[in-house]
């Protein structure tokens, strides 16, 4: 099975391929044109010649320079362009994950668990808003642990978990997997880089 790194190494090879065989080309036509001017001054004094062919490789060198300076970067803006594609499958691949398995049994235990541990914050008139995919089965069990709570579906809640917010809206409780999810991400993406080599 063909890997990520695998797949960003053969792109990579072709890519710096094919910019090394266009520049090569434009360098060797920069060699052309120079050696057809030195011939046609081979007439001038050598002093003269010396003068001539000094500066034409020196402007060559320039030239040379700054097409391998263009390369490189086009060849970087093409990995990362890559790269950054590569975490976004990444993490939506991770979202659909953690979204199935929250529809599942994982979803009842995480959902128990954290409502064992903030019962005895939450007051009667507070609001819990859960994601409408798993409204009924969330209801359910909100209801069973703390009673008469309302309980409201949530468009902001994509993945799972709950929200718990006072009637006044002074403050707001956030178990979501969405939250938690966000509030990790550079973490998450700092360790896939790292086992990525990138």
């Amino acid at each position: 099975m063909i890997t990520i790194e695998d797949k960003i190494e053969s792109f990579k090879k072709i890519i710096n391929e094919d910019i090394n065989e266009s520049y090569e080309k434009e360098i060797e036509k920069i060699t052309s044109e120079t050696q057809k001017l030195l011939e046609e001054k081979k007439d001038k004094t050598s002093k003269e010649m010396e003068k001539l062919k000094r500066d034409y490789e020196y402007k060559f060198e320039i030239k040379k320079e700054k097409i391998n300076s263009k390369a490189l970067k086009e060849g970087q803006d093409i990995i990362l362009n890559e790269n950054n594609k590569i975490y976004k499958e990444f993490f939506k691949s991770l979202k659909e994950k953690i979204k199935d398995d929250y529809k599942g049994k994982l979803g009842e235990i995480y959902i128990k668990r954290v409502l064992d541990l903030v019962k005895n914050e939450v007051k009667e008139d507070d609001i819990i808003y859960v994601s409408f995919d798993c409204y009924e089965r969330d209801k359910e069990i909100i209801q069973n642990v703390l009673k008469n709570v309302d309980v409201i579906k949530s468009e902001n809640i994509k993945l799972g978990g709950f929200e718990i917010v006072d009637k006044d809206k002074t403050y707001r409780l956030n178990y979501c997997v969405d939250f938690m999810l966000s509030d990790r991400y550079n973490e998450i993406l700092t360790k896939l880089r790292k086992e990525l080599n990138f």
